[in-house]
């Protein structure tokens, strides 16, 4: 003959294991959608974001234009830092000008094609702003897309490039 409480008791025995099984999917679950991941922000200080995409420490992006005085090409090469910063890797450039770096001896930089690829080491930006014409030709280059930014925005825009910190759903979720 069997005891009344003991078939209840037996279901109870599995209880404490399956609640922290569950609390612990959920707390992974939250730490999943709450993480804050790296997102490639470049907005229109006008209209707002012209993209928004996700990125990783490391990741490189270009920003080519021509140098408004100089009328030569001009390449920026940046990095996202672990810290969500913009490294500079180089500036490469045909000639210098006002705003273009004029590397000193003992500095790192090469002539290669013409060009002067000038990296600086060490030089991180919170932020990377600039205005747009159509004479310069501003290209962003990120992630194998290419914004036309003097070609999709009105003369004397301003640009910003950072990097926001989102929350995981966010991306999941826009």
């Amino acid at each position: 003959m069997r005891e009344r409480g003991s078939a209840s008791q037996s279901g109870l025995r599995g209880l404490p294991l399956a609640l922290l099984l569950g609390g612990a999917a959920l707390v992974l679950l939250g730490w999943f959608l709450l993480r804050p991941l790296p997102i490639l922000t470049v907005t229109e200080a006008g209209s707002g974001a012209l993209l928004r995409l996700p990125v990783r420490a490391d990741e490189t992006f270009t920003l080519s234009y021509i140098h408004s005085v100089e009328r030569v090409p001009v390449t920026g090469t940046f990095a996202i830092g672990r810290d969500g910063r913009l490294e500079v890797l180089e500036t490469a450039f045909g000639s210098f000008g006002p705003g273009l770096p004029e590397p000193r001896p003992g500095e790192d930089y090469e002539l290669r094609g013409g060009m002067i690829h000038y990296r600086p080491g060490g030089q991180a930006l919170e932020v990377l702003s600039f205005f747009v014409h159509p004479f310069t030709d501003h290209r962003l280059t990120v992630g194998g897309r290419t914004l036309e930014l003097s070609r999709l925005l009105p003369p004397g825009s301003r640009v910003v490039v950072r990097v926001d910190p989102v929350p995981a759903y966010r991306t999941l979720f826009p």
